[in-house]
């Protein structure tokens, strides 16, 4: 759970509960979301706020800089029987209008994107509301549709909470058994491991078999170094995120004779560059400004310390 004190209309992260308050209205919760976008969802970019195309308004419209990919984001403040059915509009919306999106992140971010540069698979709609019904909560859990719904709560001294609902999104396409190793929960359930590394997503990821031993130990090795994390396979790259609240910590990409590993900080200087420690702000899947190639277990085990700097920066 995600825990923010409002601060004069800045959220920042608090610990401690007092009453429970009532929202005013729902663009009580849209504004508080839309003016903290970065602090709530770090991945995301704020686009623009209702946003008209094909006869809908979604409410607010972002982009995922790590999976290069729209996400729509609705507010309700009260019980809303439509909620699963917009999400499915929208979902559809976002597939079938494309390039219109593209042209809006090309007019708000004034940068040159192309529909090749969009990840339509990781599409997802987010649903903030300070309550949901139980059909809804058995709905999103039975529903292969990228759909989140977050719980939002207001307390006294200005505390606001966001809670994430279990949804089966991701477990509808599991292809892969869990395992628990130091608290980390490695959830290989959005892509399968072994077609990733086949090229069966993606031709440049085809590796060989050493970078195919070298990829799995990867993980291995990460595992067993750090708690609270979760590792999710996705179509163009893998990476680990905090269990706690779903913030990125490193990436990685496979190639035929390479892995290269993404450090998830966009923080300039964080991290010193070196022979080891590159330039990775541009060209590639995966938050990160940062990076380190990845060719044998020595790098592996050089690139430990500096996934604990992002992952003690990030829980600090």
């Amino acid at each position: 759970m995600k825990v923010f004190q409002d601060n004069t209309g800045k959220l920042i992260e608090f610990k401690g509960l007092g009453g429970k308050k009532d929202f005013d209205y729902e663009k009580e919760i849209q504004k508080l979301i839309e003016n903290n976008l970065t602090t709530v969802f770090p991945n995301l970019e704020f686009l623009t706020t209702e946003y008209r195309i094909d006869n809908l308004r979604p409410d607010s419209v972002a982009f995922d800089i790590e999976s290069k990919a729209f996400v729509i984001i609705e507010y309700k403040n009260v019980k809303h029987r439509g909620v699963l059915d917009q999400g499915m509009s929208y979902y559809q919306l976002l597939q079938e209008k494309k390039e219109n999106f593209v042209l809006l992140y090309q007019k708000m971010k004034k940068k040159l994107i192309t529909v090749d540069d969009i990840n339509l698979d990781d599409t997802r709609i987010i649903f903030i509301s300070p309550i949901f019904d139980e059909h809804q909560k058995r709905a999103n859990l039975s529903s292969a549709l990228p759909i989140e719904l977050w719980e939002i709560k207001k307390y006294e001294n200005k505390i606001i909470t966001l809670n994430r609902l279990e949804s089966g999104s991701k477990s509808m396409v599991n292809k892969n058994e869990n395992k628990t190793k130091r608290g980390i929960s490695i959830t290989m359930n959005e892509y399968d491991i072994d077609d990733y590394l086949d090229g069966k997503y993606d031709k440049r990821s085809e590796s060989s078999k050493e970078i195919k031993i070298l990829y799995k130990k990867m993980l291995d090795i990460i595992s067993n170094n750090f708690e609270n994390l979760e590792f999710r396979q996705k179509k163009k790259y893998g990476g680990f995120y905090s269990s706690q609240d779903g913030q990125s910590i490193c990436t990685f990409e496979a190639y035929k004779s390479k892995i290269n590993l993404y450090y998830a900080t966009t923080k300039k200087n964080f991290i010193p560059l070196s022979d080891f420690i590159l330039d990775k702000s541009k060209g590639h899947y995966g938050l990160g400004i940062f990076g380190s190639l990845i060719k044998n277990e020595k790098d592996i085990e050089r690139s430990l310390s500096y996934i604990q700097m992002v992952h003690s920066d990030k829980i600090s």
